[in-house]
């Protein structure tokens, strides 16, 4: 049985650059009960993904342009997970950075998974790789989901992958039209590049996956105080940071903004049985050019709201859907000019990734964080993923500049301004 790949999840696939490699990831760190042996946990990650028929097939591309995917007959879970041993928060950041930086072997089941002991306090860690074309990252967190422990939890069965034609479909009218008020916008919304912009660079320099945790109880408070929802806050929490950072190279002017493209979940609540990428997206100006945080909550808010009433299916941030409407063979042959076209619309991605609220383990060891990494696009200084799990907000910058790729960096500017906002709150009389 074969499943072919959307044109969208083609795109991901063609646009695959050694400087820029298009997979999405993640750190899981775990706290075990009592001391583990790599191997262990290698062979109980291995167990189960065995279990699961896509992480057993890989692409396989035809001469038109389109893809499908297929059983790797050489497949060896064991090919696919590797143990390593590091002492020191400095060397986890370290190697953490340079597994992410490293591309997937497109010709096998695009995934990895990294066991890497040695934790202060007897921890271990996961990291993910999954490539954009194999899922998004609601899809990524489903596939996640099985490689833990059996939980209370409850996860819709998956429908086995059933064949696509490949035949289009005749569009219909008002197809056409959709698709056209969508290219409209996204060319509307093009604007030339941005001359030493901090936020595009064409460097090619190793990128750093940088992490910093906040406590929910304190963005509930603000979100509470001034309104919105915890997505709002968390995005005027990283424009604050992107604020501070712009500040320092003297490109945040009153009126600067940074475009974020904001993923949507397209994929239904009923389960996420579908394969492959069910996105779209909201183009937000962030304002990082606005000194008042408040101001900057507000204006986020603002946006936000106006974008979810127009829907995920209208307006620029709609590019996604915009893909996916591509024939497979223009995106095999436009891929190399494509991909650098990213800095014409958005300056940077901002991705929320939502994660289950009651407590996961794997082979015992319960899970204490878990940071998603967003994908960098070509031209484009930063990625940032945003998850919440449990108690805690966990936040992760994919960089190349130095400025952004100290951790105390980062958690003294997150933690700066969840101060503003908390100490703005009192000022007014706002109860805690």
């Amino acid at each position: 049985m074969t499943d072919h790949l959307s044109p969208l999840d083609i795109a991901f696939l063609a646009m695959e650059g050694d400087s820029n490699p298009l997979h999405l990831g993640a750190v899981a760190t775990f706290a075990p009960s009592t001391p583990v042996h790599p191997a262990r946990i290698a062979a109980v990650l291995c167990e189960r993904a065995q279990e699961i028929q896509r992480l057993r097939q890989r692409a396989r591309t035809s001469m038109f342009g389109g893809a499908r995917w297929v059983e790797d007959p050489g497949f060896a879970p064991e090919d696919h997970v590797f143990t390593h041993h590091v002492r020191g928060r400095d060397r986890f950041a370290t190697l953490v950075s340079h597994l992410m930086a490293q591309p997937l072997d497109l010709a096998r089941p695009p995934w990895e998974l990294h066991v890497i002991t040695g934790l202060a306090g007897g921890r271990f860690a996961v990291v993910a790789k999954l490539h954009h074309s194999l899922c998004d990252g609601m899809k990524a967190v489903g596939l996640g989901i099985q490689l833990f422990d059996p939980s209370r939890l409850s996860i819709p069965d998956a429908p086995e992958p059933t064949a696509k034609s490949i035949i289009p479909s005749i569009p219909s009218l008002r197809g056409i039209k959709d698709t056209f008020d969508i290219a409209s916008s996204v060319l509307m919304n093009t604007r030339p590049p941005t001359l030493n912009s901090p936020v595009l660079t064409a460097s090619t320099r190793p990128r750093r996956v940088v992490m910093s945790r906040l406590d929910l109880a304190d963005v509930h408070r603000i979100r509470r105080a001034h309104g919105g929802t915890v997505n709002d806050v968390l995005l005027a929490l990283v424009t604050g940071a992107l604020r501070h950072w712009l500040s320092a190279h003297g490109s945040a002017g009153p009126d600067s903004v940074v475009r974020a493209l904001i993923p949507v979940n397209q994929r239904s609540r009923s389960g996420d049985g579908a394969s492959g990428n069910q996105i779209s997206g909201f183009l937000v100006a962030l304002p990082v050019g606005e000194a008042n945080p408040v101001d900057r909550l507000r204006g986020i808010r603002a946006q936000m709201e106006s974008a979810k009433a127009a829907g995920p299916d209208r307006g620029a941030g709609a590019l996604p859907l915009l893909a996916d409407k591509v024939p497979p063979l223009v995106h095999r042959l436009a891929a190399p000019v494509m991909g650098r076209c990213a800095p014409l619309l958005f300056d940077t991605l901002v991705t929320s990734v939502p994660l289950p609220s009651v407590p996961l383990a794997l082979d015992g060891a319960a899970l204490c964080e878990m940071y998603p990494v967003a994908p960098v696009a070509p031209g484009h200084a930063v990625g940032i993923a945003l998850s919440v799990y449990r108690n805690s907000v966990h936040v992760c910058l994919n960089t190349n500049q130095s400025w952004m790729s100290d951790a105390q960096w980062l958690d003294g500017v997150l933690r700066r301004e969840l101060l503003s906002l908390q100490e703005t709150r009192e000022l007014v009389g706002l109860p805690r």
